[in-house]
């Protein structure tokens, strides 16, 4: 038996296949879906989203296999992660590297073997889509060929797990950001580049004695006709006409003091 060698990429493919978030996570329909298909099309008993951790290889999706992990140095996809080609053995008691291996020997007694190699979108081989028979099978290119296409359904489906997982941590931070904004002593507002307000914490709403919602969509002028800039130099008409006028500046935020003395920070929502 041979025992599939390391990617030359190993530790970016393990920190990629980490970042996923989903080794260990429950069974999900939109994998199971694609594993089910697969194990009908090509009329095998076998068909298994297999990811390769560093010492295992675990399945987020199985049709027709009890286990849920196997070790990775008796892995079929370990192999198959090393090239971006199908892998393709189309009768294991004839190829030395797996003629002995106890995946053949033993249960499931695995007589052929196709793994398409499923990437993330930083190009790292993570795993596969594997079809896998009890007795020798020959495919064709083009039955080769729907493999892959599901195998590329199933990065996909990857990839969208990243952008759920990104798009939740955006909301979990959004969510803490806001809560510090409405919970802090100095007035904050929020101004597009025509200098209409577009939000206000209540802080800022204490210090001009009015509602946001009274507040949205009005020129920002209406409100702080004359203030101090606590950074920088110039009036705040000078600095509003700057940043509506002239496309060199880059400095969208700044403080400034009202009247009254309170601190207002003012941002510039710029689309």
């Amino acid at each position: 038996m041979q025992r599939p060698p390391d990617p030359e990429d190993e530790q970016q493919r393990l920190d990629s296949l980490q970042q996923l978030n989903i080794l260990d996570s429950e069974p999900e329909e939109r994998f199971d879906r694609l594993t089910r298909l697969a194990r009908s099309f090509f009329d095998v008993p076998i068909a298994l989203v297999s990811l390769v951790d560093s010492h295992r290889q675990w399945f987020k999706s199985r049709q027709g296999l009890d286990a849920c992990e196997t070790p990775r140095e008796i892995s079929f996809c370990g192999h198959a992660i090393l090239s971006d080609d199908i892998f393709y053995i189309a009768d294991t008691l004839k190829d030395s590297r797996f003629a002995d291996n106890p995946l053949v020997t033993d249960a499931p007694h695995i007589r052929s073997y196709v793994g398409a190699p499923l990437k993330t979108a930083g190009g790292h081989r993570i795993g596969t889509l594997c079809i896998i028979d009890d007795k020798p099978r020959d495919f064709t290119q083009e039955q080769l060929a729907h493999l892959r296409d599901l195998a590329d359904c199933v990065e996909g489906e990857l990839q969208q797990q990243t952008i759920d997982d990104a798009n939740r941590i955006i909301q979990e931070k959004e969510t803490r950001l806001e809560a510090v904004v409405h919970t802090v002593v100095d007035g904050i507002m929020v101004v597009d580049i025509s200098g209409r307000i577009q939000t206000v914490n209540p802080a800022a709403e204490r210090l001009f004695d009015s509602t946001e919602q009274s507040m949205i969509d009005e020129e920002v002028g209406n409100f702080i006709p004359s203030l101090h800039i606590e950074k920088g130099k110039g009036s705040f008409k000078s600095k509003l006409d700057a940043l509506i006028h002239d496309s060199e500046e880059k400095n969208l935020e700044f403080s400034a003091r009202t009247r009254s003395g309170g601190l207002l920070y003012i941002e510039f929502a710029v689309n």
